[in-house]
């Protein structure tokens, strides 16, 4: 009779298991679904990505390959800049990183993801260096050499947008290597080689090495001219960038036919101020520093089929004549992408309001 009982309360509770069990394993696939729709829709899908993570290692455990993958899941999806953010997504990183290097080779691909997860979240440019170094190198160490100059490349933009330009001498090599691996093995019109164009372009630009950047951004624009049969963000971003930095070097005509390619693929929209595609700010006149004035001058002007500024009138302003005179000095260096009508460049109207502003 007692065997029968101690069996019988033994049912009881592994059914009890098995039913919180299933209820966990649904709860689970639905938040999962949630977060992969919610992705693939180019929606928010943090809350799902944190919710299935949380569900997961509880169904799958704390040293699960999967839970590993939901980790790296969820940090991904941590898109706040702020320090707090950047601890957590660089701690969901590592705790992916030690559970999949206790189940795999330390010489595992596996580890790439939540290796580079942790060198773009790291805290210090340094601890950035020595893990993107581990990841570049075990990407080489299994002959995966486009996956490392993909590395380098990653590497490279991290130094140079999100350390505020520290170790910008390592950020160049990563550039170097990327790039020349890029130029050997892939094709032009490959997305790795313009990536690659663009931050060539911008060291360049940086270091005012102009000719360089004006001779990368313009491979950029020829591959789409003669690669690829249509238009791209890419594209429109190079001949904007060529704007500007002909205009820099005084080269206005060169700029002038970069200038009608973006409004041939941007069309002009009425009753709204145009975007320069080349400004230069107005000197701020003397008199209205040591005077602590503020002002602005409001402006309407032709922006002709080329693309340049005539034909200036101020129709308000505040602050005197000196506002005036230094706005219309500045205005009239800024050149825009030209009004198309019927498949040619015409004259058109904008306005535009510069503020003086002591701060």
């Amino acid at each position: 009779m007692k065997v029968s009982t101690l069996v019988l309360c033994f049912g009881l509770v592994y059914s009890n298991y098995a039913l919180a069990h299933n209820n966990l394993n649904v709860e689970f696939k639905s938040a999962y679904q949630d977060y992969m729709t919610a992705q693939q829709g180019g929606e928010n899908a943090y809350p799902f990505a944190k919710q299935a993570y949380t569900l997961g290692k509880q169904l799958y455990g704390p040293t699960s390959d999967n839970t590993a993958n939901l980790a790296t899941n969820f940090a991904n999806e941590l898109k706040n800049k702020s320090e707090e953010s950047k601890a957590e997504r660089f701690d969901l990183f590592k705790s992916a990183y030690n559970i999949l290097a206790k189940n795999h080779s330390e010489n595992s691909l596996i580890l790439v993801d939540s290796l580079t997860g942790m060198a773009n979240s790291a805290s210090t440019a340094s601890h950035a260096v020595d893990l993107y170094d581990q990841v570049i190198d075990l990407a080489k160490h299994n002959k995966q050499f486009k996956l490392a100059a993909d590395l380098q490349l990653a590497a490279a933009k991290d130094f140079a947008y999100s350390h505020f330009g520290r170790k910008h001498l390592t950020a160049r090599k990563y550039l170097k290597q990327a790039d020349e691996y890029y130029t050997e093995n892939l094709p032009e019109n490959s997305v790795e080689r313009v990536k690659a164009d663009f931050l060539v372009a911008a060291f360049a630009q940086g270091k005012k090495q102009y000719n360089k950047a004006i001779k990368r951004l313009n491979r950029i624009v020829n591959v789409f001219d003669n690669a690829l049969s249509f238009d791209h963000q890419a594209e429109l971003s190079a001949h904007s960038k060529l704007v500007h930095l002909y205009e820099l070097k005084g080269q206005s005509e060169e700029a002038t036919k970069h200038c009608i390619a973006i409004a041939k693929m941007v069309p002009w929209k009425e009753n709204q101020e145009q975007t320069p595609l080349y400004r230069e700010n107005p000197d701020y006149p003397l008199s209205k520093v040591k005077q602590r004035r503020s002002g602005y001058v409001q402006m309407e002007f032709d922006v002709t089929p080329t693309g340049f500024v005539e034909n200036i009138s101020v129709l308000k302003s505040v602050g005197g004549v000196a506002f005036e005179k230094e706005a219309l000095k500045a205005i009239e260096k800024w050149r825009y992408a030209p009004k198309f009508e019927d498949g040619r460049a015409v004259l058109a109207k904008t306005k535009v309001q510069l503020d003086f502003k002591i701060r």
